[in-house]
């Protein structure tokens, strides 16, 4: 399985997102500039943290109309794995890849720390070395994280599954619904404002994230290979 890690400018947690996969998993992953207009020879790919373009306009909003983008939605509706952490989300959001989108935390401030987080859906390429209703920590980093969608949106997304991570105890950017992260209805692209990349070592704190990218390439390496 062969995963893109794609990098705008600005990205900031592309290094991150690499190591995760290379050094930790010993996955076969390559950065992949916004320049590129193709994505032929991946399985996956995948959209870090940082604050693209500046954040200008709004966050996400000029990313979504960099040249590897339509390579991007190509494999989203080629039912491959797509996955956004943090502006990686906001992009997805943007692109129409994932629905609602990310606005100011609600304290109206740049927000860092580690976090309680709920495992609402185990049954998706990402999280299936997870259990449902599991508690785990991931860190955040954002001052643009508080999902939202309108109420329709919203009750589609309870109903079909597609809330896969939950803010638990605490909702640190009034996320509607404590929303951490959600799926399109096809379970193939996830978008998260947690870092799973930084949460995959024990001197990093927490090894909770190194789940998902295991999940991710166990997944992956069984469709590739079928």
């Amino acid at each position: 399985m062969k995963i893109a890690v794609v990098v705008f400018p600005g990205s900031n947690c592309d290094v991150d997102l690499y190591e995760a996969l290379h050094s930790v998993c010993h996955a076969d992953v390559e950065y992949v500039s916004h320049r590129q207009k193709s994505l032929a020879g991946f399985d996956a790919v995948m959209l870090p943290g940082g604050f693209s373009y500046g954040d200008y306009l709004r966050v996400g909003a000029i990313a979504r109309f960099t040249n590897i983008m339509p390579a991007i939605i190509k494999m989203a509706n080629e039912g491959k794995p797509v996955f956004g952490t943090c502006n990686g989300f906001q992009i997805l959001t943007e692109a129409g890849l994932l629905p609602g989108g990310l606005k100011r935390n609600d304290s109206q401030r740049f927000v860092c720390k580690t976090v309680p987080l709920e495992v609402v859906n185990s049954q998706t390429l990402f999280t299936s070395h997870y259990q449902d209703h599991e508690r785990i920590a991931l860190p955040i980093a954002h001052a643009d994280g508080s999902y939202y969608a309108d109420e329709k949106t919203l009750d589609e997304l309870e109903a079909n599954n597609q809330v896969v991570f939950r803010y638990a105890t605490e909702n640190p950017n009034g996320s509607l619904h404590n929303i951490a992260g959600i799926t399109n209805k096809q379970g193939n692209v996830l978008g998260m404002m947690p870092h799973p990349e930084r949460a995959v070592e024990t001197i990093l704190g927490s090894t909770d994230g190194l789940r998902l990218f295991e999940s991710l390439l166990e997944n992956g390496r069984i469709k590739v290979e079928a």
